[in-house]
């Protein structure tokens, strides 16, 4: 694997993911929505080891979840672009902004979760499975992926 990089919008903060991913998702719910000023979000699921801050550093900020779970997002301290976050008080899987990768096309989405919600001129791809709401992981991630997600506590 070659390592992906990516970073803040100012360019004070970068990243490294040192291991392939386990397993992206685009979110489309209001909440997403909203942590990133988009129309939905690509969550890049990595375990936090293989993601190393390599110049600048990130604050944590607390976010809001539809299910009421602990949420914390990375943002540069700078210009406040959203990294990464740690959800449900797992700070062993970090979920990696897609859209601030250097290249973020080169991890397309496994799945569209909350896709009642998404705008209407967004359309997902075929075979790419999509739920109205949420998924079950197991049901959706490779096995391979699952086992990791196991190991970091996220079972």
């Amino acid at each position: 694997m070659s390592e992906r990089q990516g970073g803040c919008s100012c360019k004070a903060t970068r990243y490294t993911l040192t291991e392939e991913p386990m397993f992206t998702h685009v979110c489309h719910c209001s909440i997403c929505k909203r942590h990133t000023g988009t129309a939905f979000v690509t969550h890049i699921f990595i375990e936090s080891a293989y993601l190393e801050v390599t110049e600048g550093r990130v604050e944590a900020y607390a976010g809001q979840t539809g299910s009421g779970s602990e949420h914390w997002v990375y943002r540069c301290p700078d210009c406040l672009s959203a990294l990464y976050s740690h959800y449900a008080g797992n700070d062993e899987i970090a979920l990696v902004k897609g859209g601030t990768l250097d290249d973020p096309a080169s991890l397309p989405p496994g799945a569209h979760l909350w896709a009642e919600n998404k705008v209407p001129w967004i359309e997902i791809p075929d075979g790419v499975p999509a739920f109205d709401q949420n998924y079950v992981a197991a049901d959706v991630w490779p096995a391979a992926s699952m086992e990791r997600r196991r190991k970091a506590g996220w079972g």
